[in-house]
């Protein structure tokens, strides 16, 4: 599960993956397994690595690669002990070639008794780490700028509607006296955001920012709460 803090410094938008992912493939008698991960901090990559060493002793190789942008870009790849230039660097061009942040990916080999050239090697670490990857699902967060809005049954009822369809974040509403949620813009839409539910109601919504928050982009839109 991401975790990552807001923090000075850091892009509006990242993309990384929802969750740990495998794959696995043979190729002349070696084992290939990949398992890609998303991680918080250096000490993540750390434990993935040991994780895969627990998971499957006894591998010949265990060939890894991470990124991690905060609080600047870290990114570190690991032969370990295959032919240089063979391995570790195949599995670190993947997560940047996808532009993956915040991730990183470890492929483990068995040696199955057939050498597979310098060629073999690099097409089957990159198609594993590849596999891996897809498998964690890549998706992208953005930075959300959220607000606590209230507002009266009348101005409720014609506000949400309009903030679905506008594509902006919203939080399962409480109704008492009056209507109060949560409600959220990427940081470039934060100003048109509030320009619009003055709009709506008049001037008689009450708006007060409530912080920064990082949301999937596809789910940017949607409280899994709501549904």
């Amino acid at each position: 599960m991401l975790s990552v803090r807001l923090a000075r410094g850091m892009p509006d938008k990242f993309t990384t993956v929802r969750r740990e992912g495998r794959f696995e493939r043979l190729d002349r008698g070696s084992r290939f397994i990949g398992i890609c991960r998303p991680l918080d901090e250096a000490e993540d990559a750390e434990r993935l690595l040991d994780d895969a060493r627990v998971l499957f002793p006894q591998a010949t190789h265990y060939v890894y690669a991470w990124r991690i942008s905060r609080p600047v870009l870290l990114q570190r790849f690991s032969d370990d002990g295959e032919p240089q230039g063979t391995a570790g660097r195949q599995v670190l061009e993947v997560l940047i070639k996808e532009g993956i942040d915040m991730a990183g990916l470890v492929v483990i080999r068995y040696f199955g008794g057939v050498k597979l050239g310098t060629g073999g090697l690099t097409r089957a670490y990159s198609q594993t780490a590849r596999g891996a990857l897809s498998d964690a699902l890549p998706v992208e967060f953005v930075r959300c700028h959220t607000f606590a809005l209230s507002t009266d049954y009348a101005v409720y009822h014609q506000l949400s509607g309009r903030l679905e369809s506008e594509g902006y974040y919203q939080q399962t509403p409480v109704f008492g006296e009056t209507v109060r949620w949560i409600v959220g813009a990427a940081a470039d839409r934060s100003d048109t955001l509030r320009e619009m539910i003055m709009n709506i109601s008049a001037g008689g919504a009450s708006v007060e920012p409530t912080g920064e928050k990082w949301l999937e982009r596809e789910s940017f839109f949607r409280d899994s709460s709501r549904s």
